[in-house]
């Protein structure tokens, strides 16, 4: 399984991820290779997944969280599932390559929720980028049973990302 993901704004992650921003996301998008083979939910025919990442400012997710969300604060990542069919993820078959939606996050706020959770930022990044993923495949949050299933996948998504002690960018 290949995963790539269609990087834009990735000038704002400079300066907040130990090496350049390309090493970082071709480290979540293995990543998200091996969650998605974890998972097994995309169809045999599937090789490849793409996955779109906006990184944006504080004002422009704010305007996305009110006109898709009704609430009119920043947030750190939103979700735009594109095989979503009763909540329920439901991805085309026999196809080769499967797009699946839309992540945005805003690392300012990225760096005020792993101060306020006293998680360095770095790990708060992959939890955000690995919950993006998440809601992209299926899960959500809306009660305690969905809400502890997705915590402890992103929580594992996190350890496996940083396992044998990786700063992030693939280097010890």
């Amino acid at each position: 399984m290949i995963v790539e993901i269609i990087a834009d704004g990735k000038e704002l992650l400079c300066g907040t991820v130990p090496a350049d921003a390309d090493a970082f996301l071709k480290k979540t998008e293995d990543l998200y290779a091996w969650q998605l083979k974890q998972e097994g939910v995309l169809p045999d025919s599937c090789s490849r997944a793409e996955v779109s990442l906006s990184i944006v400012a504080p004002e422009r997710i704010r305007e996305l969280n009110l006109r898709y969300r009704g609430s009119d604060t920043p947030t750190d990542v939103l979700s735009f599932p594109l095989w979503e069919d009763d909540q329920k993820f439901v991805p085309p078959d026999r196809w080769e390559c499967i797009p699946l939606g839309d992540i945005v996050i805003c690392p300012e706020k990225i760096m005020e929720n792993a101060s306020e959770n006293s998680r360095i930022y770095m790990k708060e990044l992959v939890l955000v980028l690995s919950h993006g993923l998440l809601h992209l495949i299926g899960y959500d949050h809306c009660d305690e049973d969905s809400e502890r299933t997705m915590w402890a996948l992103q929580d594992r998504m996190v350890d496996k990302f940083f396992a044998g002690g990786d700063d992030g960018n693939g280097r010890q």
